[in-house]
């Protein structure tokens, strides 16, 4: 039976594309960053002073920085898009709700990219910038598994607070990661303040925080496969995958020094990451708690 037949497709669709526009502009930011675009164009919302648009006298970086900011109009146009479905097919008050939370983010998210211009590529607002195209990742995901042919088993509640931990200590990982990419020499321009936090510690750090989230990883792998929990277990072993290539794309940066291309993949990973983590965490739910019968 096609598990879609009581679902609309179209808005199945609007949810990946959702997802899959917001994992991309994460990789077109970094590639913005590591080309030295961050500044090409150096205020906002223009370009440059009286114009939106960048003109030749302007060079190659201007081009950068201005195509990264006509994708935020793609990402609005797959919300908004998203959200008109929406109305249409009458969905549950809780997906309504994401999709207003979609939209709203992206547009946040527009705010604090302007602000980071405006200040300099203060490394602290790039960060925050960043973080919330992964909350917005987490938020897309939702969305499908609430749209889409997804299930979620119930589980105890040691399995769901391992879930929880797990979701959490990757989200340290990629704040963590920020500090590491704000404390380096690939700062979007080159005159660009620093955190001014050593980066052999910070990186250190992130990579403790690392190996912790690949342990609670492991563990829900562990205790999906020991207690039949198919869904869970599909999605632990996806989260490790991914959590492989990260690790071989980080450690591998830390040897060539951050070579920018190699910090381009490891973007990749990050968006890959979040969405593997979201889904992990869909794919279970607490059990209910059972409701005693009293007597009147």
């Amino acid at each position: 039976m096609d598990l879609m037949t009581s679902r609309d497709r179209r808005l199945y669709g609007w949810c990946i594309a959702a997802l899959i526009t917001n994992m991309g502009i994460i990789v077109t930011g970094a590639v913005v960053r590591l080309t030295g675009s961050g500044l090409g164009c150096n205020t906002w919302p223009h370009c440059t002073a009286g114009t939106f648009t960048p003109h030749e006298e302007m060079g190659i970086h201007s081009y950068v920085e201005f195509g990264n900011r006509l994708l935020t109009f793609v990402l609005v146009a797959v919300a908004i898009g998203l959200l008109v479905r929406c109305y249409r097919v009458h969905v549950t008050a809780q997906l309504m709700a994401l999709a207003w939370i979609n939209l709203v983010s992206i547009a946040l998210q527009a705010v604090i990219g302007g602000i980071s211009v405006l200040l300099e590529l203060n490394p602290f607002v790039v960060a925050l910038h960043l973080l919330l195209s992964v909350a917005i990742i987490l938020v897309d995901v939702k969305m499908i598994w609430l749209a889409g042919p997804h299930s979620s088993e119930a589980v105890d509640g040691l399995t769901m607070g391992l879930v929880r931990a797990t979701v959490a200590t990757m989200c340290v990982v990629m704040w963590l990661g920020t500090v590491v990419t704000g404390s380096g020499p690939n700062a979007g321009d080159s005159g660009s303040a620093r955190t001014g936090f050593d980066i052999q510690t910070v990186a250190r750090l992130h990579g403790i925080s690392v190996w912790i989230t690949v342990a609670l990883t492991i563990a829900c792998l562990a205790i999906a496969t020991t207690r039949g929990l198919a869904m869970m277990r599909r999605w632990s072993i996806v989260l490790m995958a991914v959590e492989v290539y990260q690790a071989i794309v980080g450690y591998s940066q830390y040897f060539t020094h951050l070579s920018p291309w190699l910090v381009i993949w490891h973007m990749v990973g990050v968006a890959l990451s979040a969405a593997a983590v979201g889904a992990l965490w869909c794919s279970v739910r607490p059990t209910p708690s059972p409701v005693l019968n009293r007597k009147s």
